[in-house]
């Protein structure tokens, strides 16, 4: 079944989630960023290149340096409890810090393989890495055991349905499951030996989805199982590869990130079926490579040249009265357009087309021109200093 169909329908028929963007936050820096993880909808951690760290503690909207000590590059990052986080990387780096970033600890992970991902079980902590490496820790990351994967390809993700059920994903299509809390590990069918499945969730014991491409050739793969991965479905998307997926913490709504690998633009899609079905959300920026949602409604993205997105359609600026009036006219109209209400403050409207490649950005005036733009649907993306409001607009 291919992906495709479903996107080219979505673009007709007008199914754009056009409620809720992904808003860019200035990371202050502009490596490239590969995991985040957050404590709380306020407080969080992303990891990058160089061994760079940024922490937040209002939600995203700042971001100040966390010195890891390290220059390695760091690919995963998780939140135990209190103030603990845990950070992985190249050549076997395990950081811990348990002051919230304000000072990081070298861990001995007992290898040098490069470390690739991280999943906080309970009391037990698994990360995944090259070679088939999976490290168990079941004293807070104070020590690693490896476990006997029997496999070479590497491991990119790790999920974890029950404190012995989970699942992890890899190259060349590798899925492996365990029953006993990673004591052993089983192949399980994916259907593919051609893409790398780069992230893995399950919404309940059943329903899982995996992510993943083929960088060389720009083809992504969305595999998905309601029976506990006897059987793996697959939907391929062309044009983009597939870092990273999560769900709400409630599971009703889940989300999908990646982008071009050759041409570096970020795609978001978006499910609220379980996985079954999935359509694009508006995003412009850089292809990303992680996703968390510490909250219903509240999310972040990461990825290439220091790109955070954020997604808080629960918490706007704006007030009901005026997210109500904030409305732009005339609509459906001819090239000249207007938002009939009077913002204050700094604020900006970035104008994007249907397949979400931005038109303009405009700060601080009212009026949209889009007279020397074909006819068509447009979207009108209006931010304040932490909130965004979104609007349709038809050019006739």
């Amino acid at each position: 079944m291919k992906l495709l169909f479903t996107l080219i329908a979505a673009l007709s028929t007008g199914l754009f989630a056009f409620g809720q963007t992904f808003s860019p936050q200035n990371s202050g820096v502009s490596s490239q960023l590969n995991g985040i993880d957050f404590s709380s909808p306020s407080v969080g951690m992303v990891v990058g290149n160089g061994g760079v760290i940024r922490k937040t503690m209002d939600a995203g909207l700042h971001w100040t340096g966390s010195n890891s000590g390290t220059q390695y590059d760091l690919n995963g990052i998780a939140y135990l409890n209190g103030s603990t986080y845990i950070a992985v990387g190249e050549n076997g780096t395990i950081l811990k810090t348990t002051n919230a970033g304000t000072s990081w600890t070298t861990v001995n992970s007992g290898t040098s393989n490069d470390l690739t991902g991280i999943f906080v079980n309970g009391l037990n902590i698994y990360v995944t890495g090259v070679n088939g490496t999976i490290l168990v820790s079941t004293n807070s990351g104070n020590a690693w055991t490896p476990t006997n994967t029997g496999i070479s390809f590497k491991l990119n993700k790790i999920f974890f349905v029950s404190d012995l059920v989970g699942y992890a994903v890899g190259d060349g299509g590798t899925i492996l499951k365990t029953v006993n809390a990673g004591q052993a590990w089983n192949f399980q069918a994916s259907g593919t030996i051609t893409h790398s499945l780069t992230d893995i969730y399950f919404t309940d014991a059943s329903t899982g989805v995996a992510v993943g491409g083929i960088t060389g050739s720009n083809e992504a793969i969305i595999l998905r199982t309601t029976n506990a991965g006897s059987v793996w479905t697959s939907d391929d998307i062309t044009g983009v590869v597939l870092s990273g997926v999560t769900f709400y913490p409630d599971n009703s709504v889940g989300y999908a990130v990646g982008g071009s690998y050759s041409g570096n633009t970020s795609i978001i899609y978006k499910t609220t079926g379980q996985g079954a079905s999935w359509l694009p959300v508006v995003s412009s920026s850089s292809r990303q490579l992680a996703v968390c949602f510490p909250d219903n409604g509240i999310g972040y993205t990461c990825g290439l040249n220091g790109t955070i997105l954020r997604l808080a359609s629960n918490t706007l600026e704006f007030t009901e009265n005026d997210e109500a009036v904030i409305q732009i006219s005339p609509n459906p109209g001819t090239g000249m357009f207007y938002v009939s209400a009077e913002l204050t403050g700094d604020f900006s409207i970035e104008v994007l087309s249907a397949n979400g490649q931005r038109i303009a950005v405009i700060e601080n005036e009212n009026s949209i021109d889009l007279t020397a733009s074909p006819r068509g649907i447009y979207i009108a993306v209006i931010r304040s200093r932490n909130s965004v409001v979104t609007r349709k607009l038809v050019k006739e």
